[in-house]
């Protein structure tokens, strides 16, 4: 929970806590330090590794024995997990970096046992380091007296402005300067045991946020607050890969104008992989809340974004004390389909919620949730690709429809070039949608729409539907393992699924494989005949290619290629073809090796 200044300022004065400067620092000698300086760290990479386009699960209080039950929830519901976040409180003070024995015993076990699930762990913390430590939620942990490293820190200068110390939601304590390379390698070294583990990532929140002067002081002299901000998420960013390697990743706020703070950007965006839209409200607000942070982001840089699944806060950011905003489960699967079409995919909330303990309609949203992120993962093999062609120079990852002024009561964006997303915005199931120009297919029941049309969309009464259309000339490549979105089945895993949409228009998508390797997609269509390419083929390749028509052959690579009057048939085949006519497109199944996949009409 973020509680407002006044608010908690309030509750630590009953404590004796709240103060806007700590005591008078302990003078340091420059001719002795406390450790030595730290050599600059090699610049970080905002890559996001392929781990992380998988969808991530969350709780703010938790256990070591809570993590493992949360995760296997997922896993034998068949809903997939590529991450598990260990929000507050997870230390024995704040900031420790030490896991709290009593909460998590065993630790690199638990990072261990999480990895032989396939499931990466990654932990919160702020820049803080505390005087007076607290836990307002309930469940929360009390601290007695200063977190054990503070003294040190004080003593050898390590933190900025002098030591003073400020309240922030978890205590009253000052934060460490990034720009002392004394302080960094003390601040290093205590990272050190948790990395050594084998953490993946940090939750980085906005501490710095309550260090309420525009100007502070550092060992490099005077620095803009937010120069301090920068700082703060690109050591963190830079010495976990340092130790790591490149598949370390932090998280950290976009845009962000949650509670009394002035909006702003928290991290330059390439210290900022995955950029979360945090401390939304649970309800249709907070998803628009979320949205609109999401595009100021988006057009700002920044490329892996998401939100909090259904809101984070059960209470309005700007009234804490105020009434609790009930759940609504309609507005959390709502989410969840929103989030799934967005690069990061996060459940997270102060109800503490999975889709099976929601309080209401939990069957609907188990079924919802598992469809999603059962497409989010399937997708995962678009992300890492549209990624690597954003940050070369490409089209934005997440590209709002019109600009800043045209948002509000809208919020349609294209995601990687291929699909539009219109999220749906109220409790009512429907929204007109005006498709931009070009040439469009509805997700679910594959029609033809000319851009310029307005679409009118219902949900049926299916919880989690929003509206979805591809756009012409897509190319979509997936790593599809089963039925559970109707892109396949079980003899897809290992293979490479391609959605398929040929223009006039040749269309070229960069596949990006596990190994980096770049695997050239092209595909077009004439008047005769549509054609696929994927060269080199190194894996076998299931494709589906629009084609309004039955089509009258299929060749792979100039050779005539067996049409199979079912699909289950086809699936069965090494190589073949078969026309879906509901999905008004042909599947092709194509051998390692093969790539070039010819539909006459």
């Amino acid at each position: 929970m973020r509680l407002r200044g006044s608010v908690s300022c309030v509750l630590l004065l009953l404590a004796g806590a709240c103060s806007s400067s700590g005591s008078t620092p302990v003078p340091v000698d420059a001719a002795a330090p406390c450790h030595p300086e730290e050599a600059p760290l090699a610049a970080p990479t905002r890559v996001v590794p392929r781990w992380a386009f998988s969808p991530w699960i969350s709780k703010d209080i938790s256990t070591g024995p809570d993590t493992y039950a949360f995760v296997d929830g997922f896993r034998e519901r068949d809903i997939p997990v590529g991450a598990v976040v260990l929000d507050s409180p997870w230390e024995t003070h704040y900031n420790t970096f030490v896991p709290n024995p009593k909460r998590y015993p065993e630790f690199p076990k638990m990072v261990t046992d999480m990895h032989g699930r396939g499931v990466r762990v990654v932990l919160w913390i702020t820049s803080m380091v505390n005087s007076t430590g607290l836990d307002f939620e309930p469940g929360g942990d009390t601290y007695v007296g200063a977190s054990p490293n503070f003294a040190e820190g004080e003593r050898c200068g390590y933190f900025v402005n002098d030591a003073d110390q400020y309240f922030w939601w978890k205590g009253r304590g000052a934060a460490v300067d990034f720009f002392n390379a004394r302080a960094r390698t003390w601040w290093h070294g205590q990272q050190d045991g948790v990395l050594g583990a084998g953490i993946d990532g940090w939750k980085l929140d906005f501490g710095e946020s309550y260090v309420k002067k525009d100007v502070l002081t550092t060992a490099q002299g005077e620095v803009p607050h937010q120069a301090y901000s920068e700082k703060y998420y690109e050591d963190f960013l830079a010495y976990g890969q340092a130790k790591r390697g490149k598949d370390f990743v932090t998280m950290v706020r976009g845009w962000d104008e949650s509670y009394d703070f002035k909006g702003r950007f928290f991290a330059k965006k390439e210290h900022a992989p995955i950029a979360w839209m945090g401390d939304n409200r649970r309800d249709w607000v907070g998803l628009i809340d979320a949205l609109q942070e999401m595009f100021v982001s988006a057009k700002a840089g920044y490329q892996v974004m998401g939100s909090d699944i259904g809101g984070y806060l059960d209470h309005d950011d700007k009234n804490l004390t105020g009434p609790e905003i009930p759940f609504d489960p309609v507005n959390f699967a709502k989410w969840t389909a929103t989030s799934a079409m967005t690069p990061f995919m996060q459940l997270h909330g102060r109800g503490n919620f999975a889709p099976w303990t929601v309080p209401a309609r939990a069957e609907e949203v188990v079924v919802s949730y598992k469809y999603w992120a059962k497409l989010h993962q399937a997708l995962v093999p678009f992300f890492v690709s549209t990624q690597a062609a954003a940050l070369a120079g490409g089209a934005p990852m997440v590209q709002p429809v019109g600009d800043e002024g045209a948002w509000s009561g809208d919020y349609r964006y294209h995601l990687g070039g291929a699909f539009l997303v219109a999220p749906l915005l109220d409790g009512t199931g429907a929204r007109n949608v005006t498709l931009p120009p070009g040439r469009y297919y509805d997700f679910y029941d594959h029609r033809a729409l000319d851009g310029g049309s307005t679409v009118s969309f219902t949900d049926g009464g299916d919880i989690g539907k929003i509206p979805l259309f591809v756009r012409e000339g897509a190319i979509v490549p997936l790593d599809v393992v089963d039925a559970a979105n109707a892109l396949g089945d079980e003899r897809s895993k290992g293979a490479l699924t391609v959605l398929a949409y040929p223009g006039a228009t040749l269309s070229r998508f960069t596949l990006r494989e596990e190994d980096d390797a770049a695997v050239e997609l092209t595909a077009q269509a004439t008047v005769a005949e549509s054609t696929l390419t994927v060269a080199p083929s190194r894996r076998a390749v299931r494709a589906r290619i629009r084609s309004e028509v039955v089509p009258t052959a299929v060749a792979i690579d100039g050779a005539s290629a067996t049409l199979f009057p079912t699909r289950e048939a086809w699936s069965a085949a090494p190589e073949g073809a078969y026309y879906d006519v509901a999905a008004k497109a042909v599947w092709v199944s194509a051998a390692a090796g093969k790539g070039r996949i010819v539909v006459t009409r």
